[in-house]
C-alpha cells in the first residue's frame, strides 16, 4: 500500500499534539499541588473545605471529606481540563484526514505522549509537594532545651514561646476529645482535654493537653456511638467508664488544635480562642503528619514516574516503528 510523506495537514497535527501534550503535563502538575493544598485545608478544617463541610452538616447532618476533597481538586483544575478538552477536540477533527496506516500510529504515539506527559506532570507534582511537606516540618518548634514553666491563667501565658514546655493548670478530662486523622494510607488517633486556670474559669478555652486514653494503646481507634448516648457529648467522651491521662510535660505549638475539635467545642457551648496552644506529648506527634504526607507523595512520584517511563518507552518504540514504515516506503518508490 502506497505510503504519502508528512503534509501540511500532518504538520498542524503535530503542532496541535504538541501543545496537547504541554497541557496534560501540566494538568497532571497542577492535580498534584492543588491537592497538596486542599489536603492541608481538609487535615486542618480551615478555609473552603471547613465552609463546605459545615454546610454539609447544616443540610445533610453528616460530611463527606473524601468527595469534597476531589470535588473542589476538580473544580479548580477545571480550566485546565477544558484547555485540554478543547485541544483533543481540535486534534481529533485531523485524525479523520490523511493515509490511514500512518495515521493510526500517529494516533497511537499521541495518545502514548498525552499518558507519558500527565504521569510526568504527577510525578514532578509530587516531588515538590513532598519537598514542600519536609520545608514547612522544619519549621515545627523544637524538644530541645530547657522546658518552660507555663502556668494558665497567669502572665507567661499570654504570649508563651512555642518548644518544650510544662503546663500548670486545671485539666478537665471530662471534656475529652477525640481525634482521627486519616492520611489515606495511614490513620491514628488523638485526644485532647481542655486546661483552665482553676474549676471556677469561665473564659474561653485557649490552652489544650494532649492526653493518653488508658484502656487502649496507641494508634487509630474508631469512633463509636453507644446506644441512646448524643453524638456531641460521646465524641467529647462524657463517659464515665473512660480513663484519661494528661501529658504536662511536651511540646507546645501554636494554632494546633484541629478545626474540627474547635468546631466540636463551640457547638457544644464553649467559646474556643483562634490564637489557642496545644501540649503535646512529644515532638513526633507533631511530625508524624509531615513524614507520613511527604512518604505519601513521594509514593504517588514513584508510582506517576514508572507510569511515565512505561509510556515513554511504549511511545518510542511506535515512533521507531514509524520511521521504519517511512524509510521502507521511500525505498519502495525509490527508481531501479
Amino acid at each position: 500500500m502506497k505510503k504519502r510523506h508528512p503534509t501540511a495537514g500532518q504538520d498542524a497535527y503535530d503542532r496541535v499534539s504538541k501543545q496537547l501534550n504541554l497541557a496534560v503535563r501540566l494538568l497532571g502538575f497542577w492535580i498534584a499541588l492543588v491537592s497538596l493544598f486542599f489536603l492541608f485545608q481538609a487535615l486542618d478544617y480551615r478555609g473552603l473545605i471547613a465552609r463546605l463541610a459545615e454546610w454539609q452538616f447544616l443540610h445533610f447532618d453528616r460530611y463527606w471529606p473524601t468527595l469534597t476533597f476531589v470535588a473542589v481538586t476538580a473544580l479548580f483544575s477545571a480550566p485546565l481540563i477544558a484547555a485540554v478538552w478543547l485541544l483533543r477536540t481540535r486534534q481529533r477533527r485531523t485524525e479523520s484526514f490523511g493515509p490511514a496506516r500512518q495515521d493510526d500510529l500517529r494516533i497511537v504515539k499521541g495518545r502514548l505522549a498525552r499518558l507519558q506527559g500527565f504521569f510526568a506532570g504527577v510525578c514532578v507534582g509530587s516531588l515538590l509537594a513532598a519537598v514542600i511537606v519536609l520545608i514547612l516540618r522544619l519549621q515545627l518548634p523544637s524538644d530541645e532545651g530547657t522546658p518552660r514553666s507555663i502556668v494558665v491563667g497567669s502572665p507567661d501565658a499570654i504570649a508563651p514561646v512555642e518548644g518544650r514546655a510544662v503546663i500548670t493548670g486545671s485539666i478537665d478530662l471530662r471534656e475529652t476529645a477525640q481525634f482521627n486523622e486519616d492520611l489515606l494510607l495511614v490513620k491514628r488517633s488523638l485526644y485532647f482535654a481542655p486546661v483552665r486556670s482553676g474549676p471556677d474559669d469561665r473564659s474561653p478555652l485557649r490552652y489544650f493537653v494532649e492526653v493518653r486514653r488508658n484502656d487502649v494503646p496507641e494508634g487509630y481507634h474508631p469512633i463509636t456511638f453507644p446506644k441512646d448516648e448524643d453524638l456531641v457529648r460521646v465524641w467529647r467522651f462524657r463517659l464515665s467508664h473512660l480513663v484519661f491521662t494528661p501529658y504536662l510535660d511536651g511540646v507546645l505549638r501554636r494554632e494546633a488544635l484541629p478545626g474540627e475539635i474547635v468546631n466540636l467545642y463551640r457547638h457544644a457551648g464553649y467559646d474556643v480562642e483562634d490564637d489557642n496552644f496545644v501540649l503535646f506529648s512529644g515532638l513526633n506527634k507533631l511530625t508524624w503528619r509531615y513524614n507520613v504526607l511527604a512518604a505519601e507523595f513521594g509514593i504517588s512520584a514513584l508510582i506517576s514516574g514508572l507510569a511515565a517511563f512505561i509510556f515513554g518507552r511504549r511511545r518510542r518504540r511506535v515512533k521507531q516503528r514509524m520511521e521504519d514504515e517511512i524509510e521502507a516506503s521511500r525505498t519502495a518508490q525509490a527508481p531501479a
